[in-house]
């Protein structure tokens, strides 16, 4: 791993205070791979919502009163990361945040949180699709899950898979603007097998990474797989490279026992997870 000491992210998601999803997952992992954190909630929830009932406190008003303070500071940032996002409101006032606080050289990276198996989640409404369609328009790289791909491209997100069709989505998605996709939770040729798919609209090429499978629901997966990438570009490692490491260390951390006691709707074992030599992934040595 390259020298990290004076490398920052800011990690634009949701803080649910129990459970290991959003900040709780993105921050751990930034800093076990030398990054410092500047982290903005979009919200406060005292549990993640795989939880029944979680409490619920909206900061859209104070997001862009932090990012002034953030740039009277004279703040820089190697990376700029959002993740869930509550509304429709919320994904333009990211939009507005990233264009004060990027530079030239600050990669934006985008998971379009929308929906999963199929359909869009249930406090979610066509105008955050249209949204988060203008928020990608600013992103190098976005994280879209089959589900949100079908979304963003304006496809049905009910589908059969198939990987031409896959294609068909990322070039029309890359035309919005981001030109790095990568497409996780791809049903595959059989019942038991992922895929992510990477996009590189420079080059219109598609990769294919099969990873584990595991019944059951994953909370938090995506976010830990969508840190690992970021971390992985912001200490110099090609895209490539990131994707597979991310891969492989979340099919590790999937097929992974949790702790005695622990429920499922905590997440993955994360503190098992911050435990490996994450930086051997990244150089292929996992």
């Amino acid at each position: 791993m390259t020298n990290t000491a004076s490398k920052r992210i800011l990690a634009i998601h949701d803080l649910s205070g129990f459970g290991h999803t959003s900040l709780m997952a993105f921050i751990p992992i930034m800093y076990r791979l030398g990054i410092r954190v500047c982290a903005l909630p979009t919200a406060i929830l005292s549990a993640n919502t795989d939880f029944p009932d979680p409490r619920w406190a909206d900061l859209s008003e104070h997001l862009e009163g932090f990012a002034a303070h953030w740039k009277e500071l004279g703040l820089r940032y190697n990376a700029i990361c959002s993740g869930f996002l509550a509304s429709a409101r919320q994904a333009e006032l990211v939009g507005r945040i990233i264009d004060q606080l990027r530079q030239k050289d600050t990669l934006v990276l985008v998971d379009p949180v929308m929906g999963d198996n199929g359909r869009i989640y249930s406090c979610f409404h066509e105008d955050l699709v249209q949204a988060m369609r203008k928020l990608i328009a600013k992103a190098d790289l976005i994280t879209p899950n089959f589900t949100e791909a079908a979304l963003l491209a304006g496809a049905d997100p009910a589908t059969e898979p198939d990987p031409a069709r896959v294609l068909d989505w990322c070039r029309a998605i890359a035309t919005r603007g981001p030109k790095q996709i990568v497409v996780t939770s791809v049903p595959g040729s059989s019942a038991d097998r992922l895929e992510v798919r990477h996009y590189d609209a420079e080059t219109d090429s598609f990769s294919t990474h099969p990873f584990a499978v595991k019944p059951g629901h994953h909370p938090g997966a995506g976010d830990c797989f969508s840190a690992l990438l970021a971390a992985g570009r912001v200490n110099g490692y090609p895209l490539e490279a990131c994707v597979k490491a991310a891969v492989g260390i979340m099919s590790r951390a999937i097929l992974e026992e949790l702790p005695a006691g622990a429920d499922w709707r905590e997440g993955i074992a994360l503190e098992h997870l911050l435990q490996w030599d994450l930086p051997a992934y990244f150089r292929g040595e996992g």
